[in-house]
């Protein structure tokens, strides 16, 4: 079971950087200051560090370690020139320091065509929508990191349906990009050389050949189809993963003309969630560390190059979430709201119609990760298991999977941030959640709350079980299991 960092509320995090900022530049800025030394020996050290930190290795030959050495003292140049023409941001020695701008390029993968698209420059900036929060900030899913291939398009499209899906439904999901990557363009184009993310999403939507249901489409979860960085063949239409998209039906398509500025881009993220853009990656981004990025080297309309996906805003930022691992604020960047249209983060704005699936029912769409079996036997009659009170599904007959416990479980943390469940879990921290839950209520079944994870209770009284009749219930508890009565 993959464990991933505990994330705390995006508002928090966002309230703790940002009073951290001043303090993280002076700690950064002097170690920056290293960049500019006349000593290559100094260089050299910080060129080792940097190395070990980003587990950069080039094959042990010499030759490769000299060049890669110096495109590295290139980039310091660059770094301390960025910060001596500004102190918004603070560039700094990312993953992208030994790297040519060729391979730079290979990390972004937006292939834009007005033509082609049919698209048009972003709308004269309106008022704000006095409707609108003063901030909003959406769960996201992991951050993830596309590597050298230009499939920023899939990350970004895979990031939003996350977003969306939490948001919807409250169930986290990690959705593959590799499925999108492999079979968005089949045939057609390698989706290493760039793509558009409407695309991905109506592949998994509306156009899905693999789902065949008018109630829902088709996208994996990314343990069943994990990342590789090339795009293969599209093995989904042969025999298809099980299917984590049974929610809903979404369909992606450009914004409205009137609403491509900051107004509809907040308006969107208001009442929404997560939303694609397509921005101008400069050749400064990719040093961005901290602080508020105010569009060093994008100029005016500038034609994106790089799909991102923009997860909340507060008056003076966009936050923005990106597809180069831990790059930025643990793969996040604030993008100012000082400037219009900032390296044409508003004007190219993609709009997804979530479209659920109404017929969506416990007994046949859970996914088989999310069920906790009725019984071990891999036979058991469909007239038995339902006569248990359990779940029967023909469509994984002769597998545990084929009778499973009815379950439904919200469980809460303290700052009211919640995931359905439908399974027992050990722990939470898997659901891009808290550790600690602090309330649960109900819906299907009996479940056990523990008071520590793993379903540890060494004393036997550490613990509370709960049932739908109990409505929400508050108690400190770390994992949950559903119980077979």
């Amino acid at each position: 079971m993959t464990v991933f960092t505990y994330r705390f509320s995006l508002e928090l995090v966002a309230s703790q950087r940002r009073s951290a900022i001043s303090t993280m530049k002076v700690l950064v800025l002097s170690l920056l200051c290293l960049a500019a030394v006349s000593s290559d020996r100094d260089l050299r050290q910080v060129f080792k560090d940097w190395k070990l930190k980003f587990n950069k290795k080039y094959g042990g030959e010499l030759r490769n370690e000299f060049a890669r050495f110096r495109l590295f003292k290139e980039s310091a140049k660059t770094i301390d020139y960025i910060n001596s023409i500004q102190s918004d941001w603070v560039a700094g020695f990312t993953l992208f320091a030994d790297m040519t701008e060729e391979e730079k390029a290979a990390y972004t993968g937006i292939k834009y065509n007005d033509t082609e698209q049919g698209l048009g420059e972003g709308y004269d900036p309106s008022p704000l929508d006095p409707t609108d929060p003063d901030k909003q900030y959406w769960d996201m899913g992991p951050v993830k990191n596309q590597w050298s291939c230009g499939s920023c398009w899939a990350f970004a499209a895979v990031g939003a349906l996350e977003g969306r899906h939490l948001k919807e439904h409250g169930e986290f999901r990690d959705f593959s990009e590799q499925t999108l990557l492999d079979c968005t363009f089949e045939g057609t184009r390698d989706g290493c050389q760039g793509g558009w993310s409407e695309s991905a999403v109506r592949w998994a939507g509306s156009d899905s050949r693999v789902s065949n249901s008018p109630d829902y489409g088709y996208l994996p979860i990314r343990g069943d189809n994990k990342y590789r960085g090339s795009d293969g063949e599209c093995t989904d239409l042969k025999t298809p993963y099980n299917n984590a998209l049974r929610r809903a039906k979404p369909y992606a398509y450009y914004a409205e003309f009137k609403s491509r500025n900051d107004a509809g881009l907040q308006h969107a993220l208001a009442t929404e969630g997560p939303v694609v853009v397509y921005i101008y990656s400069s050749w400064a981004l990719p040093f961005y560390t901290t602080g508020t990025y105010k569009g060093t080297g994008c100029g005016e309309n500038p034609v994106p190059n790089h799909a991102v996906v923009v997860a909340g805003y507060e008056k003076d930022y966009w936050y923005v979430k990106n597809s180069w691992g831990s790059w930025g604020y643990s793969g996040y960047a604030y993008f100012s709201r000082a400037w219009h249209d900032l390296c044409s983060i508003s004007s190219r704005r993609r709009v997804i119609e979530w479209r659920p699936n109404t017929k969506w029912d416990v007994c046949t769409d859970t996914h088989p990760s999310e069920r906790s079996p009725c019984d071990n036997s891999v036979n058991l009659d469909q007239q038995v298991c339902l006569a248990r009170g359990c779940c029967y599904d023909n469509n994984y007959a002769g597998t545990p999977d084929q009778c499973f416990i009815k379950g439904k479980i919200t469980i809460f943390d303290e700052e009211g941030k919640s995931r359905v469940l439908y399974a027992s879990a050990a722990e939470f921290s898997q659901f891009e959640f808290s550790y600690y839950g602090k309330a649960a209520q109900v819906e299907f079944g009996a479940w056990k709350l523990f008071v520590d994870a793993d379903y540890y209770d060494y004393y036997g009284d550490a613990h509370k079980i709960i049932r739908p009749e109990d409505g929400k219930v508050t108690f400190d508890f770390q994992s949950v299991k559903i119980l077979n009565l």
